[in-house]
């Protein structure tokens, strides 16, 4: 009779559930759309070939990578309401009704702005490490070690989430979710906050120590940007950060995560993906030039490439060898 029971689960054919064009719904497809085109262009102008990089660049356009991901992943699709009990179900189950690939495409989304933010801080206030810190090479290994981090940090949803009785279901002790729940917010919010607030009032402070030059107005107005970018990331997540971990807590009940509110709250941090290309094209006319440059299909003859967007070597060479003689690699944008 087992035997049977489970040759009839396996048989179960699949059953959607078709997207109903909620107003939450097309507002996520709208962002998804934005987010895709845009971070895309930025993707194109960063590593565009021939175009000399800095870690900033590495870094930002590793930032734009995320977010695209993050941006094809919200867009909506149907969802299974009864699955069989087979790979393909557990596969379904596991990955897609987790979304645990949007989760680790946040993650390393968030994990990457962080580690821009060190990367300015070192080059503002400790030139001589960054040097070795954040070569090329080096800089491409860490956004390697960010995606395997965002990863691991996700893994558990695979093994937390399984087809039972032709459903997706969750198992997992209630004080052990509440933990779970709690390390999630620390690791993914919490932690990269704080490190990203200590960092630029540290960086805003060295550069007030320094007296008044050109090379400082270009570093101030990189930090503006990327403090503006941070900012941005906290008005976008600390609601539905918070939002979550009640939830996880059990403060609200379940039906919290389709409550109008909540769905303003996953909005908003959606919003947050497609926002960082609109910030790059306000503040700085580098890329502005450089987007232009590539609309146009524009070559450049120089024999030293295409300049880099966020690190400038300004008209000429001149903002270079200052940064050179200084011991530092400041982005420049002038």
């Amino acid at each position: 009779m087992g035997a049977e029971s489970q040759n009839i689960s396996m048989n179960v054919e699949w059953v959607w559930a078709p997207v109903t064009w909620e107003w939450w719904q097309i507002i996520q497809l709208v962002l998804a759309i934005i987010g895709i085109l845009g971070n895309l262009m930025v993707m194109l102008v960063i590593f565009r070939p021939n175009r000399k990089r800095c870690a900033t660049d590495t870094l930002i356009g590793a930032l734009a990578v995320a977010d695209f991901l993050t941006s094809i992943f919200i867009i909506p699709h149907p969802h299974a309401i009864q699955l069989p009990e087979t790979f393909g179900g557990e596969f379904y189950c596991r990955i897609i009704h987790t979304s645990i690939l949007m989760w680790i495409s946040i993650c390393a989304s968030i994990f990457t702005l962080t580690t821009i933010s060190i990367e300015r801080l070192v080059a503002v206030r400790f030139p001589i490490w960054f040097q070795r810190l954040f070569s090329p090479k080096r800089t491409s290994i860490g956004v390697v070690f960010i995606w395997i981090a965002a990863f691991v940090i996700n893994i558990g949803s695979l093994y937390a989430h399984f087809v039972r009785d032709n459903q997706c279901i969750l198992s997992l002790p209630v004080a052990f979710h509440k933990f779970l729940g709690v390390c999630l917010f620390v690791l993914e919010y919490v932690v990269p906050v704080f490190i990203m607030v200590t960092s630029h009032g540290w960086t805003i402070y060295s550069l007030r120590q320094r007296r008044a030059t050109a090379l400082r107005q270009v570093e101030n107005r990189v930090l503006q940007t990327l403090l503006i970018v941070v900012i941005t990331f906290i008005i976008c997540w600390t609601p539905d950060q918070f939002g979550f971990l009640v939830f996880n807590l059990g403060v609200v009940p379940f039906t919290h995560l389709f409550s109008p509110l909540y769905r303003c709250f996953v909005i908003l941090a959606f919003a947050n993906s497609c926002a960082n290309p609109f910030i790059y094209a306000a503040r700085m006319p580098r890329f502005r030039k450089a987007m232009m440059d590539l609309f146009c299909i524009k070559s450049i003859s120089r024999g030293d490439g295409v300049p880099s967007v966020f690190a400038g070597d300004g008209e000429g060479r001149s903002d270079e060898v200052e940064i050179k003689t200084k011991s530092s690699s400041v982005a420049s944008l002038s």
